[in-house]
């Protein structure tokens, strides 16, 4: 009688885990050296140290692997800005200087990522989520706008303090990390505090 069953090693599953990291920071290298578009999986391979085969069965496909590298950064950011999304508005005002250096230190990756359709869209898989977080944190501020006003109102706020606006604000207007958290943090209490203001 023929059975089978299924093995499972903690060794095994980290050393997966350490070989799909030391794939990420091979492509994350490589983000920082070149256009995404201008190395495939076989160079990310070859800077991680793998076999092509085991660089494919860690990320199938080009935007899986983009998705990884998007997971990575937001795990970096965490670690720089400091803990999870805010919650009220104070934790959100208190977040704006943190999250504004994230940026800067990860600028190369974020360049990175929005240089290709597949990152901006990777990008973009975080926004509902990101949306909410402005709704829980500056709901005391919404409360009973029209739903339209309130979309409005929570895409300037998500605006404002995008790593894209960030990487604007250095760009176009040469602010530094300060002087952006404080542009942002005194648009972002204008906004709040005319939402409050608004007819209900």
């Amino acid at each position: 009688m023929n059975s089978s069953r299924s093995y499972s090693s903690p060794l095994r599953a980290e050393q997966a885990a350490a070989t799909r990291d030391r794939i990420i920071d091979a492509a994350i290298e490589l983000m920082q050296d070149a256009d995404p578009g201008a190395f495939g999986m076989q160079d990310v391979a070859d800077r991680a140290g793998v076999a092509l085969r085991t660089a494919y069965r860690a990320f199938p496909t080009k935007d899986d692997l983009l998705a990884g590298v998007l997971d990575a950064i937001n795990e970096r950011f965490s670690e720089i800005a400091g803990g999870a999304p805010p919650t009220t508005r104070q934790e959100f005002d208190a977040s704006v200087t943190g999250a504004v250096r994230a940026v800067h230190e990860l600028e190369p990756l974020y360049r990175a990522l929005f240089a290709t359709a597949a990152g901006r869209t990777a990008h973009q898989s975080g926004a509902p989520a990101r949306r909410q977080t402005f709704e829980t944190a500056f709901s005391d501020d919404l409360d009973g706008l029209p739903e339209d006003k309130v979309r409005q109102i929570v895409s300037l706020l998500h605006l404002l303090s995008s790593s894209t606006s960030v990487l604007w604000f250095k760009d176009y207007a040469g602010l530094d990390a300060d002087d952006a958290s404080e542009a942002i943090g005194w648009a972002i209490t204008a906004l709040a505090n005319a939402a409050r203001e608004e007819e209900r």
